[in-house]
């Protein structure tokens, strides 16, 4: 039997999606971009991470994409909270004209940041929020911001105070960092679980500090001496490792979102067989913009097919 594109709809958080492809955190941060995905075949549209101030990022070298791997030192670049309360109700209004669902991600530096950063944003429109406790790319000098997703007890205070000013019905997704502890991947996915707020897992964020030369041998990226966020098609068994042990370890309510890897329609199906509901892409969207989502979704149905 022919698959059409109609039977790859899943249900997200409540959400009705067309399919389970969609843009990943760091890829849109602007109105101007959330026009471009909204004329691509993204099932939903991702904007953020957003924080309170505005940040300008980190400066120098910090993308650099090879054929197997690519890394990152952004440093959460958005213009803030006044421009998402100015602008994210317009951006709501062209991703549902668009037939998209948006969620915002959001990257406080304080729990207390969390919070009002998801309010912000379901204020604003938003369909639903992803909490960014994993961005290894944040630096002050010589000291590296705490990856909050490593930390129960700060995760723990942190879906709390979301919870608080949300409410439980509210739409949160909590992006984590890899785990090559498995021990503290439970341990982490047990407070996620313990807080009702949380309805999907997004797994994963780049893999930490990660660091190469270029040909002329100097750090590939500038900041940091070089740390990066690994990603690119060789964190897809990483990728698919973690939304597996999530999957077994996590209840079924909540839903996982695969990220890491994913550079063709066949690793959006290995994805869901490890037990994935949606994935997002960030290196592939980077590299070859709107018409990955097409080509990827046609890859789709044909691995599905075979």
């Amino acid at each position: 039997m022919d698959l059409a594109p109609e039977d790859l709809a899943i249900d997200l958080m409540g959400l009705r999606l067309e399919h389970p492809l969609m843009n990943a955190a760091g890829t849109c941060k602007f109105i101007e971009e959330v026009s471009q995905l909204s004329r691509s075949a993204t099932s939903a549209i991702v904007v953020g991470s957003i924080t309170l101030q505005e940040r300008a990022g980190n400066s120098g070298n910090v993308y650099w994409a090879g054929t197997m791997f690519s890394l990152n030192s952004l440093g959460l670049p958005n213009p803030g909270a006044r421009y998402y309360q100015q602008h994210l109700p317009a951006m709501v209004a062209r991703s549902h004209e668009a037939g998209k669902p948006l969620m915002v991600s959001v990257a406080g530096f304080t729990p207390e940041e969390y919070a009002e950063l998801a309010e912000l944003a379901l204020d604003g429109g938003a369909d639903g929020v992803e909490l960014n406790l994993g961005c290894p790319n944040v630096w002050q000098g010589d000291q590296q911001k705490r990856m909050a997703s490593f930390d129960p007890s700060l995760v723990a205070e942190i879906l709390r105070g979301v919870e608080e000013r949300v409410g439980v019905e509210a739409r949160v997704a909590v992006k984590i960092s890899p785990f090559s502890d498995p021990c503290g991947l439970v341990e982490v996915a047990r407070v996620i679980e313990r807080h009702g707020v949380a309805k999907a897992v997004t797994a994963t964020n780049t893999f930490p500090n990660a660091f190469s030369y270029d040909d002329s041998g100097q750090p590939i990226i500038t900041p940091a001496g070089g740390l990066a966020g690994f990603a690119g098609p060789a964190m897809k068994p990483i990728g698919l490792g973690q939304v597996k042990q999530l999957r077994n370890v996590l209840p079924d309510h909540i839903q996982i979102i695969g990220v890491g890897g994913i550079s063709r329609g066949r690793d959006i199906w290995e994805s869901q067989r490890a037990g994935a509901t949606a994935v997002q892409i960030a290196t592939a969207y980077l590299e070859r913009y709107e018409r990955v989502f097409s080509s990827f979704l046609a890859d789709l149905i044909e691995a599905r097919m075979g």
